[in-house]
């Protein structure tokens, strides 16, 4: 009799879900039609009005527009026209469910997409969500939507994508098809689940990471599989032309950061040889220290930028520039390095990130980062981060307020949703 109940039960729950999501997508469609009345010329006008005025702030970065791209964006309930170089995802306004998974409905109509946001070109991440209006701190601005996947199953087809693409399913460095996939909890038997907007997507896709974070991924809808839908949350008011940002919280997964640690531990094994011969560079006899300058000048990029601080750090001529400085050179205090070249220590092996010297080690954590996959560089793009403060890896804090050798790095409440499982 109780099983004969369950089924019962368990029928109805069925039953109204199915009328739920055919009522949601009747809504949805309605919605849509009534909010999106402009025509292509029109809308493509209006949107190279807001190009126009991007480039004028940001730069001058060329883009063209299509029918294709007004067909994207009203299927998504999305306000500018896409460009058509940005066309890389099938656009979807509610997330779908694979692996059978089901879908966490919280409403029966999607998150709204705030009309001021429009996706523009964001050298070097390729595109970016702008807005076009002033946002207020704790507006809701859309909903990140994408395929829900099993996390367990998605990182084996990650695995496979990679060992056909280079013959070995090795963690870094990332592939692209890894860089869309954000937690929306345990799911089924723990085993997770995340929204993957690679293949389906609406343009909260192409919210870029940076190290001063204006929005952040807010988990609501949990449904019974233990998954919930993410909408996208302004965490600060944001100034009109200012690009949309979340931290990702990469450098927060476990083995990730292994992973990175292990790559600053291999790169500083390689450079050991020429970090060693950086002594000579503080010896009064020029003919000594232009030696190891020549030397460093064939190394990698780590070491160059060290040389090149040492010998601006000693008062002498640097030699002329054939490209803008390293941006590694934002993780180096030349004169700890000084300090410990003199006090008779030097550059010994390493087995382990913890040993590799305090002076080099930000150097090398962000070196790390690069090899896998992960660095940031938010810090070189004004409309990303309008203060230029970054910490050279996807979700690090900054290095003042975290080593990265002390134990886990404190983990901020806007974590939450973020692309790390």
């Amino acid at each position: 009799v109780r099983e004969r109940s369950r089924r019962r039960i368990l029928e109805e729950i069925e039953r109204s879900d199915g009328a739920e999501r055919t009522a949601m997508k009747e809504e949805s469609d309605v919605t849509l039609q009534s909010s999106q009345c402009e025509d292509f010329q029109s809308a493509s006008e209006r949107t190279r009005q807001a190009l126009k005025e991007l480039a004028s702030r940001w730069g001058e970065e060329k883009c063209s527009l299509s029918e294709a791209g007004y067909k994207w964006s009203r299927e998504v309930g999305f306000g500018y026209v896409l460009p058509t170089e940005a066309m890389t995802c099938r656009p979807i306004s509610l997330s779908l469910p694979r692996e059978d998974m089901s879908a966490s409905y919280s409403s029966r109509t999607p998150v709204k997409q705030h009309q001021g946001l429009i996706v523009a070109p964001s050298p070097p991440c390729g595109f970016g969500l702008f807005a076009t209006c002033k946002l207020s701190k704790g507006e809701v601005l859309g909903e990140y939507t994408g395929e829900i996947r099993n996390y367990r199953i998605w990182c084996d087809e990650i695995k496979a994508r990679k060992v056909a693409a280079r013959g070995s399913e090795a963690s870094s460095p990332f592939v692209i098809e890894e860089l869309y996939a954000a937690w929306a909890g345990s799911g089924p038997a723990m085993a997770g689940v995340v929204i993957d907007a690679f293949a389906a997507g609406n343009a909260a896709r192409f919210i870029n990471c940076s190290c001063r974070p204006s929005c952040t991924f807010r988990n609501f809808g949990m449904g019974s599989e233990n998954h919930s839908r993410l909408e996208v949350v302004a965490l600060r008011d944001i100034e009109p032309w200012e690009q949309l940002s979340v931290d990702y919280g990469w450098y927060h997964d476990p083995d990730t950061l292994i992973e990175v640690q292990a790559q600053a531990v291999a790169a500083y094994a390689e450079d050991i040889l020429q970090l060693q011969a950086l002594k000579d560079l503080l010896q009064p006899s020029a003919e000594a220290s232009s030696s190891t300058a020549r030397a460093a000048a064939g190394g990698s990029e780590a070491v160059e930028m060290l040389a090149e601080a040492l010998v601006e750090a000693r008062g002498r001529p640097p030699p002329i520039r054939a490209a803008p400085v390293s941006f590694l050179r934002r993780f180096l205090d030349v004169e700890q390095v000084i300090s410990y070249i003199q006090c008779g220590k030097s550059f010994a092996a390493a087995e382990s990130y913890r040993q590799i010297p305090d002076p080099v080690w930000p150097v090398y954590e962000v070196v790390g980062a690069q090899r896998v996959g992960i660095a940031c560089r938010c810090g070189m793009d004004p409309s990303l981060n309008s203060g230029g403060r970054c910490a050279g890896i996807i979700g690090r804090p900054m290095q003042a307020a975290h080593s990265g050798k002390d134990g886990p790095a404190p983990v901020t409440s806007y974590h939450a949703g973020s692309l790390f499982g």
